[in-house]
């Protein structure tokens, strides 16, 4: 069972009052940390939802019986991480592959990464057997994509690959 988290948008340049809105506070006014109407910067962004801009909210929910409104330093930066051409947060994802090398990671080309993972692969098979082979992901779901994250991973393993085995964080059975 994940962390709870609930999601609010609302049309920019949309003014209404504070009894009006999802969080029935005046939000022009800083807010109290830690009541259900406070939200940190980073569960804020602005993104396209049917074609126009929007806020973005989403925060822990106070009524979650896993995480009683408490953030994960992953889960409290599910609007932060997705991309805005308004805040920039684009410019934050991982467009080129990264391979570590001389003790940091260093951009390298599609070829050399997809190489450097056959290679890797080949080997463990060949040292052991199709069922040495694990692929490990992650599922946060919701604003945070999910096995979005993963997406390109999760193809080439299970679609190309036929990879049989993975480990799934955050999720302890199925």
């Amino acid at each position: 069972v994940g962390c709870g988290y609930q999601v609010y948008t609302w049309p920019i340049n949309k003014q209404g009052t504070a009894s009006s809105n999802k969080f029935g506070a005046d939000l022009s006014q800083q807010q109290e940390m830690e009541t259900p109407n406070w939200y940190a910067p980073s569960m804020y962004n602005v993104v396209r939802q049917d074609g126009k801009d929007v806020h973005l909210v989403v925060m822990p929910d106070h009524d979650c019986v896993v995480n009683s409104g408490l953030g994960s330093i992953r889960g409290a930066r599910m609007a932060e991480n997705r991309p805005s051409k308004v805040t920039g947060t684009q410019q934050q994802r991982l467009s080129d592959p990264l391979i570590w090398r001389s003790g940091t990671m260093q951009p390298t080309s599609w070829d050399d990464a997809l190489d450097l993972v056959a290679r890797v692969t080949a080997r463990i098979i060949t040292q052991g057997s199709e069922d040495d082979l694990v692929v490990s992901m992650f599922d946060h779901g919701g604003s945070a994509g999910g096995y979005e994250n993963t997406w390109a991973t999760g193809k080439l393993y299970f679609e190309s690959m036929k990879v049989k085995n993975c480990r799934i964080h955050n999720r302890p059975a199925y």
